[in-house]
């Protein structure tokens, strides 16, 4: 396996708006507006599946994330609190030389006697459980701390979705096994950076209108909320199970949805504009970059007449590929609007619209 994982910075999950092709563009303008990052404090607070918070501590003194989900929050923890290393790395080697087992993986998201669902095959679920239950182990024996299991259960997670047997999203498995789920899995670490700056960072698991009522300050801030209906934890749910790993937890229905899962207000045409009102009213930060497309719940006079509010503001446009799972649309490129609000200046919009496509 050593030769693949030479192949990989971070490992990321194939997600619905990730910023990862994006990434490059997003440092580019928030470098241009704001030239002395390196001394100021930045917070992804929709972060996914961490791709701009990883980068972002390269250009930053001290990098925070937030996410509703859980399995984001673990992923991101391993992305800015903990370094890669040797130890790490013989660990993996280990998981991948497990025999599998028939735990709640197997269980619940694959073909045996007592389930249908078929997210994965038996014999990587049964591989899935056995590194899950390994993992674990090594952290109640204390031969891991908290920051090296974040890393070893985000690099699970990022690689059983790898051999998942759906359509990018798990609302639904395949009714028949594709290609790539049929491959054996094989974890490789989510990262294989070693100089993060671990004192420093933070991740935090809670609503974005709960952390910005929390008394902390910020330079930056980068949101990237949903922009439509869809629901990442019904999205997501068997990723949240696994970070999980609670039989206690509910399933519900032919896909094993998680009973109670979380719903965001930002996926709600009814109460969008109020919950991202309730954010900026509480936010306490000198700069904030709002990321939202031109195919979202609020339209661009919405939202320009929700931002002006709160200082100078500018807007970028941004042309870019549709994720592929977004079938029911026309055409094969959105928009992607970047806000910038600079609440240091008094209130007043710029009427400027720059196009990047590199």
């Amino acid at each position: 396996y050593k030769h693949l994982y030479t192949l990989y910075l971070m490992n990321t999950l194939n997600y619905i708006g990730s910023k990862h092709t994006l990434c490059p563009i997003l440092i580019k303008i928030i470098s241009q507006e704001i030239p002395n990052l390196g001394e100021l404090c930045f917070l992804d607070m929709f972060a996914g599946t961490g791709s701009v918070g990883f980068r972002f501590q390269d250009i930053t003194n001290k990098c925070f994330a937030n996410d509703l989900e859980y399995y984001s929050y673990i992923i991101n923890s391993a992305l800015i609190k903990c370094q890669y290393s040797s130890k790490l790395q013989h660990i993996l080697n280990d998981c991948n030389g497990l025999d599998g087992v028939n735990g709640l993986i197997y269980k619940n998201y694959s073909e045996n006697n007592e389930c249908q669902r078929m997210f994965f095959t038996s014999s990587n679920a049964q591989k899935c459980d056995a590194i899950r239950i390994y993992i674990q182990k090594l952290l109640n024996e204390n031969d891991i701390n908290i920051d090296e299991f974040h890393f070893l259960l985000a690099s699970l997670i990022v690689s059983i979705d790898k051999v998942a047997n759906t359509s990018c999203v798990y609302g639904a498995y395949l009714k028949e096994y594709k290609k790539s789920s049929l491959k054996n899995m094989i974890v490789l670490p989510i990262h294989t950076k070693t100089d993060i700056k671990t004192e420093f960072n933070q991740v935090f698991n809670l609503p974005a209108e709960q952390l910005s009522k929390q008394d902390n300050n910020y330079d930056i801030v980068y949101i990237d909320p949903p922009y439509n209906q869809r629901q990442y934890s019904a999205n997501y749910f068997p990723l949240n199970y696994i970070a999980s790993y609670d039989e206690t937890i509910n399933l519900k229905g032919k896909t094993g949805v998680i009973e109670g899962y979380n719903k965001s207000h930002f996926c709600s045409k009814v109460k969008v504009y109020q919950a991202f009102k309730i954010l900026l009213d509480n936010l306490k930060c000198k700069y904030i970059f709002i990321s939202y497309n031109n195919e979202g719940l609020l339209n661009c006079d919405e939202l320009k007449d929700l931002f002006s509010s709160y200082g100078e503001l500018k807007l970028y446009k941004i042309p870019y590929k549709k994720f592929k799972a977004q079938k029911n649309v026309t055409g094969d490129t959105v928009f992607e609007f970047l806000w910038f609000i600079n609440k240091t200046t008094t209130n007043n919009f710029i009427e400027e619209i720059e196009y990047f496509t590199n």
